[in-house]
């Protein structure tokens, strides 16, 4: 009997698509004519509501969209020169660089988004940090970050060693429904 409750839902899922299909194709005398001109008395009837474009008037030009230039984003050289190093560093997806930041902290990371005003650095298996170049207190530079990939390996073992035993019962809770 266990089996055959997924078979019969989706049985039933499937004759409820058929029906709606079916009925979603309705015969051409259902669907009347539709008008395609107002005539003059429903016309006279709408001008109290505002103005109305009478067929005689022209329909009025669209205004074309005019893009105005993006400003430059005014940088320090300092930060100029960061965003250069950042630069070169963020081609490779799998270099990781050390950050200093002006509250001693150190974050090491994969640069993985490069913008005008900074980048986002991802320091962790699952969050990203965006750093600003006004945010340095130095340039970023390449390591080798053998304990920041020996660490994020086993926080991704950790997570699969977490999940696996927990998928008995996610099954069973998506059985029950």
């Amino acid at each position: 009997m266990r089996g055959s409750r997924p078979l019969r839902t989706a049985l039933c899922f499937l004759g409820f698509l058929i029906a709606t299909v079916a009925n979603a194709q309705s015969p051409e005398e259902e669907i009347g004519s539709l008008p395609t001109a107002l005539s003059t008395e429903q016309l006279q009837s709408l001008l109290p509501l505002g103005s109305v474009a009478t067929p005689e008037a022209e329909a009025p030009q669209p205004r074309a969209r005019r893009r105005l230039p993006r400003p430059e984003p005014q940088l320090s050289p300092e930060e100029a020169s960061y965003k250069l190093a950042v630069q070169k560093l963020g081609v490779d997806n799998h270099r990781f660089v050390h950050c200093d930041l002006p509250n001693g902290e150190v974050r090491t990371g994969v640069i993985t988004r490069i913008d005008d005003r900074g980048f986002v650095l991802k320091d962790g298996i699952i969050f990203d940090q965006r750093i600003s170049y006004s945010d340095l207190q130095a340039a970023p530079r390449p390591v080798a970050a053998v304990g920041t990939r020996i660490g994020q390996g086993l926080k991704w073992a950790g997570l699969v060693i977490v999940t696996i035993p927990l998928l008995p019962f996610a099954f069973l809770f998506w059985d029950g429904c």
